[in-house]
């Protein structure tokens, strides 16, 4: 019987090698013949849809302030890079629309997380915005959209039901839930999961009510390894150019 092979999912693009959720990370991630990137996503103060993971730029960048309070040209002058390492001091921070056009032409597919903790704003239009970016360059197809705000995806389920989503499991509020019964209150068709959370019986009843499967965390070839012999359909790493030979291998 032969193994399934999962997908490879480059995490925050090839966040190894390069500073995450920057374009630098996300072209080595095509190189490395990723079958998808993930990334992160914040609604700036002018509303512009950002690509960053933390509340505030001050780990990643060297300015300061919290997403929402900063506008895309305060944004824009941040240097995003040299705290990984200086030769990559040009980066800046991209926006959800860049990275897509960047995408296109490749066979790199798109996981989009959706940080909205800490953003107290009401009535952003938070999952209108991020659905008409993807209908802008038809990249329905290609896009999911995940966050560990369910009551957002559930919205962009109900919006926009031919855009996929992604339910991603939380170790506290989620305990002893079945991956079935959280994703399909908010219409979810992919769970995701950390590696050292995900048990066989999560595994197994996603399976059994045709869910994708997704685990982060899998950055090493005994993680990848063991992700295989589990099933698992989707692998979300920071070396995908390191997991991609492993399958090979």
């Amino acid at each position: 019987m032969s193994i399934k092979k999962p997908l490879i999912i480059a995490h925050r693009g090839a966040s190894g090698a390069a500073p995450e959720n920057t374009m630098a990370a996300f072209h080595k991630a095509v190189i490395a013949r990723a079958d998808m990137i993930e990334l992160d996503v914040r609604l700036t103060k002018d509303f512009h849809i950002v690509v960053h993971h933390d509340r505030n730029v001050r780990r990643t960048t060297n300015g300061k302030g919290n997403i929402w309070d900063l506008t895309l040209q305060q944004i824009r002058v941040l240097d995003v890079g040299s705290w990984f390492d200086p030769k990559f001091h040009r980066e800046r921070i991209p926006t959800l629309r860049e990275v897509i056009e960047f995408l296109l032409p490749t066979n790199v597919n798109l996981n989009i997380e959706v940080k909205t903790d800490g953003d107290h704003r009401k009535h952003t239009r938070f999952e209108e915005c991020v659905i008409l970016i993807i209908m802008e360059k038809r990249f329905e197809e290609r896009a999911l959209v995940s966050s560990f705000d369910h009551k957002f995806i559930k919205r962009m389920h109900d919006l926009f039901p031919d855009i996929k989503t992604g339910a991603l499991y939380h170790p506290v509020r989620d305990v002893r839930k079945k991956p079935s019964t959280l994703c399909s209150r908010i219409g979810a068709s992919t769970f995701i999961c950390s590696r050292t959370r995900l048990r066989p019986q999560m595994i197994a009843d996603a399976h059994a009510h045709k869910l994708t499967v997704a685990c982060y965390g899998v950055n090493t070839p005994q993680h990848f390894d063991k992700a295989v012999d589990q099933g698992i359909d989707a692998v979300v790493t920071n070396w995908p150019e390191k997991m991609a030979k492993r399958l090979i291998g």
